[in-house]
């Protein structure tokens, strides 16, 4: 039996225990299995917090082809795009692979009159003004079945979660329908089409 008491701002050992290790299985999975869920489930269980977790940000001015790649590695399919300076910055869009690969970002390329691999991504972003965005204040009492409703409605797959901080908005986090769809082994059938920010910001504050 251990523990640990401070002098000298050190901890000496006295009465804590060490944990016991796990063996080594040799192999494991990249990320565990989802955990299931249902529409009455509260909307904050399915949220990706990123104040506590890693969020991919580029810059403006990086090669489209290579945010790609970045967003395989980093096992993710939406990345922000912003400035970013000493952990600190500003974010004004979002990109996601389906932006950086295929169709889409042949036209860009086309109607830009410049090459595949010299886009930028600024130039295959999405500004903040085209993703729905909700207030972590408003969260509390939804549903997961909300945020479906909400997704739905703006015919994208990911609701961006902001927080008001000293008048400012900060990004929290982020709903995906990718994970909703793995929680209820269903999929959501969103059809892509345009909503004005107004109706989707207040899509779960009168749910």
């Amino acid at each position: 039996m251990l523990s640990l008491s401070a002098e000298c701002g050190e901890f000496i050992v006295t009465s804590y225990r060490a944990l016991t290790l796990a063996p080594d299985p040799g192999q494991m999975l990249l990320s565990p299995q989802r955990s299931s869920a249902s529409a009455s489930d509260p909307a904050m269980s399915l949220l990706t917090d990123l104040s506590s977790g890693a969020v991919v940000v580029v810059q403006p001015d990086d090669r489209a082809d290579q945010v790609l790649q970045m967003l395989m590695r980093a096992g993710v399919r939406m990345g922000f795009v912003g400035e970013v300076r000493e952990g600190r910055g500003t974010i004004r869009g979002v990109v996601t692979a389906g932006d950086l690969a295929g169709e889409h970002v042949t036209r860009r390329a086309l109607d830009l009159g410049v090459a595949h691999d010299e886009l930028s991504v600024e130039q295959v972003m999405s500004p903040l003004s085209d993703w729905p965005l909700v207030e972590l204040r408003s969260l509390p009492r939804a549903a997961v079945g909300d945020v479906i409703a909400t997704l739905q409605a703006s015919g994208q797959r990911y609701l961006i979660v902001i927080e008001t901080v000293d008048g400012q908005p900060v990004l929290r986090g982020v709903f995906s329908a990718s994970r909703i769809e793995q929680s209820l082994g269903t999929s959501l059938q969103i059809s892509l089409r345009s909503q004005s920010f107004a109706e989707l910001h207040s899509a779960l504050q009168h749910s």
